[in-house]
């Protein structure tokens, strides 16, 4: 059997390794396009992962004309270059919504099987509530609502994106959650009494709530004093840096950290894990939230759905609105280090019971029996 996986961005290129060791783990033989253009840095990028990279125009801004162009066009070129390969089934990570127009249309052409695995809601999960009811975005939407049925099997990576595209009862749709290959480090927690450490991992971009992290961050220095723990970058970093220092929150910024054990060390003096996203953003889990789950760190938690249920049943931290945040933050500073340590515990064994490989490869197989 031969599989081609396809996806578009380089911000998912994690989820497609998992894909590729799963097939290859089959006997499969596994092909993987993807576009040349990196998402995350706006530049031309050469993958290491990709056994064909398609040339695509560039965008510098997320939301214009230049980027909908690029989704065609690498949708588009895809289909050529499928013509060539003719395979047994395409495993195509959504968005770009475009790709499930070109692959119906290859689909119906060609016998083979097509699986869309649906990573993102665009236009849904971006922070422009006032324009997603207007042209262009309904255009880009319908793209992907007009066809995602034509697939043979649909995943979706979280519970909420099956219940917004109306796949709640759909017989040939499951969910498939981010998963990790990484297991938990040894932890050597090293908490403080006096003061409440906060950690905030990765890029910080429009999509954050930087005012509700203020604020929440404000109300907890009522009670004890408070740091901020950043690893990662983005256009949002010195606003939020800014804010917090206005308010007398102090500020350790690490920039980018990619060592696993040097990460776990700024975890292991942090009480909460920051994973805080605008309301207006339709999102049910976070590749943060499995870093944090897997360095054993309790979550303060603003992602709805799965996120929202499993801090809930688990016990991994504190679901946080604008109407309990004076409460949350109480709770907090007045929670006891090993209070936090059960939490942690819990942390672990959540992420070891659905966000590791094998439990990536049982829902996999789940398709297959």
């Amino acid at each position: 059997m031969k599989v081609t996986i396809v996806c578009a961005f380089d911000t998912y290129f994690d989820r497609v390794k998992l894909i590729k060791k799963y097939y290859e783990e089959k006997g499969w033989e596994v092909l993987v396009m993807t576009s040349s253009f990196s998402h995350r840095k706006k530049a031309h990028i050469d993958s290491d992962l990709a056994d064909i990279q398609i040339q695509t125009h560039p965008y510098q801004k997320n939301l214009s004309i230049d980027r909908l162009y690029n989704h065609y066009d690498f949708a588009n070129k895809v289909k050529k270059e499928l013509e060539q390969i003719q395979p047994d089934c395409i495993y195509c990570l959504i968005p770009c919504n475009s790709l499930c127009k070109t692959m119906s249309e290859y689909k119906k052409e060609h016998k083979c099987e097509l699986i869309f695995d649906v990573i993102d809601l665009w236009p849904e999960t971006m922070p422009i509530s006032h324009f997603k009811s207007h042209f262009p975005f309904t255009l880009w939407k319908n793209m992907r609502d007009n066809y995602i049925l034509d697939a043979d099997w649909i995943y979706c990576e979280c519970d909420l994106f099956k219940e917004k595209l109306h796949l709640n009862d759909c017989e040939k749709a499951s969910t498939l959650y981010w998963s990790k290959e990484q297991m938990p480090l040894e932890s050597n927690v090293q908490l403080s009494s006096d003061k409440i450490d906060f950690c905030y991992l990765g890029s910080i971009n429009n999509i954050i709530d930087i005012p509700f992290i203020v604020s929440f961050l404000k109300e907890c220095s009522l009670y004890k004093k408070v740091r901020l723990h950043i690893i990662g970058n983005g256009e949002m970093k010195q606003e939020l840096i800014d804010e917090c220092m206005k308010n007398g929150i102090n500020v350790i910024d690490y920039k980018e950290v990619y060592d696993s054990h040097s990460k776990q060390e700024i975890f292991d003096q942090c009480h909460y894990a920051l994973n805080v996203m605008k309301p207006s953003v339709v999102v049910g889990l976070t590749m943060k939230s499995l870093d944090y789950l897997c360095g054993s760190l309790p979550l303060i938690n603003t992602i709805q759905k799965d996120t929202y249920n499993l801090v809930e049943t688990n016990q991994l931290g504190y679901n946080v609105d604008s109407f309990n945040m004076k409460q949350v933050a109480l709770n907090v500073c007045n929670e006891t280090i090993e209070e936090n340590k059960q939490k942690r515990n819990n942390c672990k064994e959540t992420y070891l019971s659905h966000f590791t490989y094998d439990s990536f490869k049982k829902s996999m197989d789940e398709r297959y029996e």
